[in-house]
């Protein structure tokens, strides 16, 4: 491989492009001071990464590099180097045969880097030119001033050269890059070893916690389940109790309303019976008055009767027969006062009788009333009783119906009834509880898949499957928990479905269910939506591009892609079924409930007619025995009134015995007297009746009241009961409100979606156990972070990965130790192989260039090997062995030439560029300079810098830099090989 083409553009002074096209031999360039030939060796150690603008000779920025320009030219925007190689025999490890390398930098100081016209990094050129012996800081580059450092420099200093001639500096690189990563990962190490001591104080006290917050959701979590559904039973008793009792108020306040306007007629029918007591007792009051009159009249009658009768005694002639003419007088007057007083009793009686017949012609009117009510109540009892047996056989049969699955097909059906086939749930559509409202929606959005067997997984359905082809019974449609996935409407769209009134909700959201079908539901549901009409589904259908089944609650479709189902269907609605039999059930709930009312209102008309009946038989008593009473007095009358003409004929004969029959006085008084004693013994009677009347009313006024205290107590006792329910209630209500709170406040939920998602699978006393323990446990586990799992996660995934990290540094480290140890070896040995070589050839070539004399080389440090300096040793011919600071410049010269030949037949390079290196030799050391180059250039390309005449003659190619224009350098060739 050699150097073939050196290019540049805009570098230092060469501001017009040049090319400069090498031989594999010795290539010269030469020129006056200042011409800028130098700048050809600035332009390859710039090429090859050189990054020392001071080693550029430059000042500031690597932008010095750029043309800057003339008092002709102006400044150039830019700089760049290419060179060329030729790589025939593949020296580098490419697979190209050329080889081209190319470093460009802007005035903005970007630098750009380029292999074979391709970007690069400098890392990739210096990776393929590493061991080649071809670097910016390489011995085969040997700029002005470098032979005296290379004498000049201290021992240590020296090693470099060595070192790029042994070829370890690329091991020496690959320590120097093991050694930074090996003090980077000590770096890693104490900062990971820092965090995980500061970790270890966390992970401790975070596991802890951790811990006891995982133990704090475990029973929350179980709290929740058990108390929530406690609190979701305990709601519903509650309200169901008082749902119950506001029925009973009610019927208690209608009650206590009748009770209270009965009351207010009590209290008028009492008053009115204490009025007509009060009236009788003044009646009667007179009538004492009257009797008393009376009484005291008729004896004084009777004691004038008595004188006077007394007195005529003496007057008459025969005085018996005038005492029993008075006698049978008396006798008469006592028959008619008795006969009198007998039918004024019959016409009072009469009058009894006639009150009693209208009495009982009431009672027979009421009784007859009574009597149709209650055949019309029981036609009414008999065909309300039909109507709920035909009902109660509906209902049975519906009921058999849903329970036996004789509306699923025959294929569903076998399965469901297998008993043999297990962890079969039910079909998809008995799962769900829907409004009835939206059934039409839900029904047409299931379709066939309400027929669908929900199983527990697929081995379910596979062994159902294998009874249906065994049994030919059909096809069926399972859906395995475990495997179902769901199906949803992206929430883009469904904020967009809000904007509109119209959209009701998803199909999925409109269905009750319990949790653990919730994949199931919404794999046939969740990407449905409902909407109100058949004319906002099509707008809404349009609106999002025909991209998801939308149903009105008609039952209308509009399908994916854009197509309408509509019209009347004859599928059985299984939802509609159960809203079906609900509607049955209650109906024939109020059926019975009106048949016990009936029945009810019967037994009250049998009550009030059987007592119509005794009171009508009470009457009809007391009309026989009245009538018997006034068969009795009439009979009593005929008697008085024969025995009464018997007197009245004596007392006719007696009369005819006498002149002169009683006197007018003696009848008058005799009248008067009976007269007085009848209106006494009226008086009397009236005072019995009103007395009677008295006590009758008294009577009635006493039942009366005992009725009224009856309802009275009745009525506290209704209002005791209803004021008992009324505070009952009052602390349901407010037992209510803290369980709705607790819901809403410590779990977040309505009742409604706690009912739908929590079971009580025990019994509540063992539920409100269990409760009271949970909560015991969680107040003795106290205060609680509840973030610490996940922080103690964050914390202990951080800390487990740092030790794995530490780890991994760890074994790193001793990798890069080992690797350290091993370059050290390889450095060591081919190292000292190469100074050995090298030493050996110093030796030949100083006494081949000095005719004579000898050299050496020594390591100023044997014992470390890898950091030892190297000093020279030169004696030229007639002078002692001592160190080359004793020797004149040009034998330094010499001598360092000696030393660069000498590696350059050791360690072969493809080319060597020498800056003036020659410019402190006389002649003939130039003479034997050139000859040795001669026998060099086979292995090896040299390019020459110099302005020795002498030099000149050895060069094949010689290339000129001049300097015709101020500040621009221009180039100039001639192949001497030609010339000669």
């Amino acid at each position: 491989m050699y150097l073939k083409e050196i290019k540049a553009h805009g570098f230092k002074s060469f501001a017009e492009k040049i090319e400069i096209d090498l031989s594999n031999g010795i290539n010269g360039i030469v020129g006056p001071n200042g011409s800028g030939k130098s700048n050809i060796v600035d332009a390859i150690r710039w090429v090859l990464g050189e990054q020392s603008v001071k080693s550029l000779r430059g000042e500031g920025a690597m932008t010095d590099v750029i043309f800057s320009g003339s008092k002709s030219r102006g400044a150039s925007n830019s700089a760049s180097v290419t060179l060329v190689f030729d790589n025939s025999d593949k020296y580098l490890p490419v697979e190209y045969t050329e080889v081209s390398i190319k470093r460009k930098v802007y005035k903005d100081g970007v630098n750009e880097y380029f292999l074979n016209g391709e970007k690069c990094r400098l890392k990739d050129i210096q990776d393929i030119l590493l061991d080649s012996g071809i670097a910016k800081e390489s011995f085969n580059i040997i700029s002005q001033g470098k032979i005296e450092e290379i004498l000049s420099n201290k021992p240590s200093e020296r090693r470099i050269i060595f070192e790029e001639a042994a070829g370890v500096l690329k091991y020496k690189r690959r320590k120097e890059e093991a050694l930074r990563k090996l003090e980077k990962t000590h770096d890693n190490i104490a900062r990971a070893d820092d965090i995980i001591k500061e970790l270890e104080i966390q992970v401790k006290p975070l596991k802890e916690q951790k811990e006891k917050a995982l133990k704090y959701i475990d029973l929350t979590d179980e709290l929740k389940k058990i108390e929530v559904a406690l609190i979701t039973d305990d709601i519903t008793q509650i309200s169901e109790k008082l749902e119950q009792n506001k029925e009973i108020m009610n019927k208690l306040n209608n009650e206590l309303v009748s009770l209270s306007t009965m009351n207010s007629t009590n209290e008028a029918q009492i008053t009115s019976y204490k009025l007509q007591i009060s009236k009788l007792e003044e009646t009667y009051n007179i009538k004492q008055k009257e009797y008393i009159e009376k009484t005291t009249k008729v004896e004084k009658i009777n004691s004038q009767k008595e004188i006077l009768l007394e007195r005529k005694k003496y007057e008459v002639e025969d005085t018996k027969l005038h005492e029993e003419i008075l006698r049978l007088k008396e006798e008469e007057l006592r028959y008619k006062k008795d006969l009198s007083s007998i039918e004024f009793d019959i016409k009072e009686k009469i009058k009894i009788e006639q009150q009693i017949d209208d009495d009982l012609q009431k009672f027979t009117t009421a009784m007859n009333q009574k009597k149709k009510e209650k055949q019309k109540l029981e036609q009414i009892l008999t065909e309300t009783i039909r109507k709920e047996n035909k009902l109660k056989l509906e209902i049975n049969t519906l009921k058999e119906s849903i329970e036996t699955n004789q509306t699923l097909p025959l294929s569903v059906k076998s399965v469901l009834d297998n008993i043999r086939l297990k962890n079969i749930h039910t079909t998809l559509g008995k799962l769900l509880e829907v409004e009835e409202k939206y059934t039409k929606a839900i029904t047409t959005a299931l379709g066939a898949s309400s027929n669908y067997v929900v199983v527990e997984d697929e081995q379910a359905a596979k062994e159902a499957i294998s009874f249906l082809k065994q049994n030919q019974n059909g096809r069926v449609t399972f859906l395995p928990l475990t495997t179902i996935q769901p199906r949803f409407i992206d929430q883009k769209t469904i904020d967009f479905l809000h904007q509109f009134p119209s959209f009701i909700a998803i199909a999925s959201s409109l269905v009750q269910y319990h949790p653990k079908y919730k994949n199931v539901v919404e794999s046939q549901l969740g990407n449905t939506i409902i909407v109100d009409t058949i004319d906002n589904a099509t707008i809404l259908s349009q609106k999002i591009n025909y991209r998801y089944r939308i149903i009105t609650l008609d039952g209308e479709l509009i399908n994916v892609g854009g197509s309408i189902t509509g019209g009347i269907t004859k599928t059985i609605n299984p939802f509609q079924l159960k809203y079906t039999l609900e509607s049955y059930l209650k109906e024939n709930l109020k059926q019975l409930n009106e048949i016990k009312v009936l029945e009810e209102q019967i037994n009250e008309m049998d009550y009030q007619w059987k007592a119509l009946e005794d009171e009508y038989y009470l009457k009809n008593k007391e009309k026989i025995e009245i009538n018997e009473y006034i068969h009795q007095r009439l009979s009593s009358k005929e008697e008085m009134m024969n025995r009464l003409e018997r007197i009245t004929s004596s007392i006719e004969g007696n009369n005819h015995l006498l002149n002169h029959s009683l006197s007018k006085e003696e009848e008058a008084i005799l009248n008067s007297y009976y007269q007085a004693l009848e209106e006494k013994e009226h008086i009397l009677h009236e005072i019995e009746k009103i007395k009677q009347e008295k006590y009758t009313i008294q009577e009635q006024l006493e039942e009366y009241e005992h009725q009224v205290r009856e309802k009275n107590s009745l009525y506290n006792s209704k209002s005791k009961e209803l004021k008992n329910l009324e505070i009952e209630n009052n602390r349901y209500d407010v037992k209510l409100d803290m369980l709705l709170v607790t819901l809403n406040e410590t779990y977040t939920l309505t009742y409604e979606k706690a009912k739908n998602e929590y079971f009580l699978t025990m019994d509540k006393e063992d539920a409100r156990n269990k409760v009271n323990i949970l909560k015991r446990d969680i107040r003795e586990i106290g205060p609680v972070n509840l973030n610490a799992p996940e922080e103690y996660a964050k914390v202990s995934t951080r800390y487990e990965f740092l030790i794995s990290q530490k780890e991994d540094l760890i074994k790193a480290e001793n990798v890069l130790l080992d690797i350290i140890h091993e370059m050290d070896e390889v450095m060591k040995t081919e190292f000292l192989s190469s100074f050995e070589q090298i030493r050996k050839k110093f030796n030949e070539t100083f006494q081949e260039l000095f005719k004579g004399g000898s050299a050496d080389l020594k390591l100023s440090d044997p014992s470390n090997i890898l950091e030892t300096g190297i000093e020279i040793i030169a004696s030229p011919p007639g002078k002692k062995l001592t160190t080359i600071s004793l020797l004149s410049g040009g034998e330094k010269t010499f001598t360092a030439i000696s030393l660069l030949f000498a590696i350059l037949k050791s360690r072969e390079v493809p080319f060597c560029i020498f800056d003036e290196v020659e410019a402190a030799l006389d002649e003939a050391n130039v003479n034997s300079f050139g000859e040795y180059l001669v026998k060099l250039k086979e292995k090896t390309q040299f390019i020459l810098i110099t302005h020795k005449k002498k030099t000149m003659e050895y060069v094949d190619v010689l290339y000129g830099i001049t300097m015709q224009e101020s500040g621009v350098s221009k180039l100039v060739s001639v192949r001497l090989e030609d010339l000669k």
